[in-house]
């Protein structure tokens, strides 16, 4: 076998023995370095051969090639291969001569060989012809009656051969960095694909990184491959990307909103869930924020890509904004700055600090959930319920402290009570629901588990529309998927606030409930990855979907109308707008009073629900097709097991 950067295993190819000092006419230059010596004991009446007539393996000479140039050509005439124009030759006997590796033979940095040493032949299956029957494997074993048509296994390559060939055949995949490499690995070796470690080979099915490369994607196969991160998700991961993206979209929106045709779409105000928010590295936003900013107000500083806590401070008094002002207006007018390609000094925003957040016993607390694009061609965007995050210590808005400001493991770990009290930093959702119901639903007049229905309800809503504000800009290929982690926090009013959105979110698993919430998303977020790629590889619907669980459809962007030919399935399908929601969308985005096309569907749907929610029930029930594979489906959506396991088969997903 042999090895070729850019292309997975092949078999070892045919080849024929010809003499050295024979050139061969070839435009292929893969090769296999194998160590073969002939055995002594020459036939009698045999001429042995000199030094410089050893034979090789060499490539079959295209036709009208010429013969060799060594001292002992072969005396077989040539054949030619029907239907091609390659010829071979065959050898029936050869001299006592030691059959080996040229010591010129040399192996580029490609594994290609230069033109002395060993070569191999053509495979006529990969050409088209037919297999030659003289072009078999010659091993040591045989004396100077060489028989072409005997085949045996080949030598073990040394030690130096080794290093030159991977340690089995594929699929293959990569993990680039340490956060979920665990559980990424152990669910890939489960499929019985190999792990690699060199980030330069492109003969992956799945990659999976921490930091983007752009190399990385200057050499992705779409339709063959599956990369994680989409390589423009700074727009919805970085804060000035996030804030830019909601202000063109309430903007456009607004537009359209004027139109008859658009009446039915429902946007949610930017002001209703989005803190207010102003970037310093443009001047008149630096002076709206001094202006709106008075004593006794907290406003939080943070770097637009940091996460974990980094690089954030709190501004509280007058004096603190002048000065901060001052420090970027200085950073701006310096000539060292405008020379700068990147301006990383002004990458930040000052954001108005929720003051009265929510709390649990004392302490305060956000909500991790996750948004997964699974699929970007079409668009498959989904929902899942993460875990709530606590502090330590007890919550003080005047407190210097920022451990007891951010919520998450980064900052905890700084306490010397984490080790002992790590466990209460991280409360499930369904702890964090029976909490509410015990301590606010009589006092604030809340729903019973308003946890798993209203504030689920409104997570989605605002991520959706955090989606299709960049629907249109993300970079959208066959093979792209990404799991984006979104961070909320509930006010003493049970507002729902969107803090940020994260790229590669944290799936460390240190405590009990991460270690049931965090591997459960990564397999499902692999398996709905996997099984929507080679549904739109081969055009075949979406639904239902095998490997969805706990995962909540929020967007379907099945009927949508792609630029390129092979992504239609229908070429009378209606234009959809970019930024306008799906059939599910709609139905999410439509307010709890308010009345769409799509919540009157939904009403003539909707059954009696059970006492007791789960986190499965806030799926979205939208016809035609069934949101969850477990839900109530149409007649036509529903397939029996026989056919179920049939498209699991065939989508490389195990039921």
């Amino acid at each position: 076998m042999f090895w070729n950067e850019k292309e997975p295993f092949r078999e070892s190819l045919p080849f024929q023995w010809e003499p050295e000092g024979s050139i061969i006419c070839t435009n292929d230059l893969n090769v296999t370095k194998i160590d073969i010596q002939a055995s002594p004991g020459p036939k009698k009446g045999s001429k042995s051969l000199s030094k410089s007539g050893r034979l090789r393996l060499g490539k079959a000479r295209p036709s009208g090639s010429g013969g060799g140039n060594g001292s002992h050509p072969a005396k077989s005439p040539p054949s030619e291969v029907q239907g091609t124009s390659i010829r071979t030759k065959s050898i029936s006997k050869v001299g006592p001569a030691t059959i080996k590796r040229s010591r010129s033979s040399k192996v580029t940095s490609r594994g290609r060989s230069k033109r002395r040493g060993i070569r191999v032949g053509l495979n006529s299956q990969e050409t088209g012809a037919p297999a030659h029957p003289e072009t078999r494997a010659v091993t040591k074993t045989e004396a100077s009656g060489i028989q072409t048509h005997h085949t045996h296994p080949t030598e073990e390559p040394t030690l130096g051969e080794k290093k030159l060939l991977p340690p089995s055949q594929g699929p293959f995949f990569y993990i680039g960095g340490t956060n979920g490499a665990v559980l990424i690995s152990s669910y890939c070796r489960s499929k019985g694909w190999q792990r690699i470690h060199d980030n330069r080979r492109e003969d992956y099915k799945l990659k999976w990184c921490e930091t983007k490369c752009r190399d990385t994607y200057y050499s992705f196969r779409e339709g063959e491959q599956l990369l994680y991160q989409i390589p423009n998700n700074k727009l919805l991961t970085t804060k000035i990307g996030l804030l830019n993206a909601l202000r063109e979209y309430a903007r456009v929106m607004s537009k359209i909103s004027r139109s008859p045709t658009a009446a039915h779409i429902k946007v949610l105000k930017m002001e209703d869930f989005f803190p207010e928010t102003y970037r310093l590295d443009v001047k008149d936003e630096r002076e709206n924020f001094i202006t709106v900013f008075h004593d006794e107000e907290i406003w939080i500083c943070k770097p637009t890509a940091s996460n974990q806590g980094k690089g954030i401070f709190l501004i509280r008094t007058q004096e603190e904004a002048i000065s901060l002002q001052a420090k970027m207006q200085s950073i701006e007018d310096d000539p060292t700055y405008k020379k700068m390609p990147f301006k990383a000094p002004q990458a930040r925003v000052i954001q108005r600090y929720i003051h009265n957040p929510l709390l649990l016993d004392g302490k305060k607390f956000d909500v991790r959930s996750y948004l997964l694009i699974a699929c970007a061609m079409p668009y498959m965007v989904f929902f899942s319920h993460g875990y709530a995050r606590l502090t330590l210590s007890l919550y003080d808005p005047k407190a210097k402290d920022l451990a007891g400001h951010l919520t998450n493991q980064f900052m905890q770990k700084k306490s010397p009570l984490y080790v002992l009290l790590k466990e209460e930093t991280v409360w499930s959702m369904e702890r964090l629901n029976k909490h509410i119901n015990e301590k606010f639903r009589r006092a604030k007049g809340l729903p019973r588990d308003w946890v798993l229905t209203t504030f689920t309800k409104r997570m989605q809503q605002i991520m959706l529309q955090c989606f299709l504000a960049v629907k249109s800009k993300l970079e959208c290929k066959l093979g792209y998927f990404d799991l984006i982690g979104c961070d909320f926090l509930i006010d003493e009013n049970f507002k729902v606030w969107l803090l940020e959105m994260n790229s590669n979110p944290a799936l460390h698993t240190n405590c009990e409930v991460l270690k049931e919430v965090v591997p459960r998303v990564v397999h499902e977020t692999l398996d709905l990855a996997l099984e929507t790629f080679h549904k739109s590889l081969r055009t075949e619907r979406m639904f239902p979907l095998l490997s969805q669980r706990n995962f909540v459809l929020l967007h379907s962007g099945e009927d949508d109308v792609w630029p390129r030919s092979i992504r239609l399935r229908s070429p009378s399908r209606p234009l959809k707008l970019s930024c306008e929601p799906s059939y599910q969308a709609m139905n999410l985005l439509s307010s709890t009073t308010g009345s769409s096309p799509a919540k009157a569907a939904d009403r003539s749907l909707k059954k009696p629900d059970s006492a007791k929610p789960s986190l499965k029930r806030t799926g979205l029930s939208a016809p035609p097709v069934p949101v969850h594979p477990k839900s109530e489906s149409p007649p036509c959506a529903r397939l029996s097991a026989g056919a179920g396991d049939k498209q699991a088969r065939e989508s490389g997903i195990s039921p």
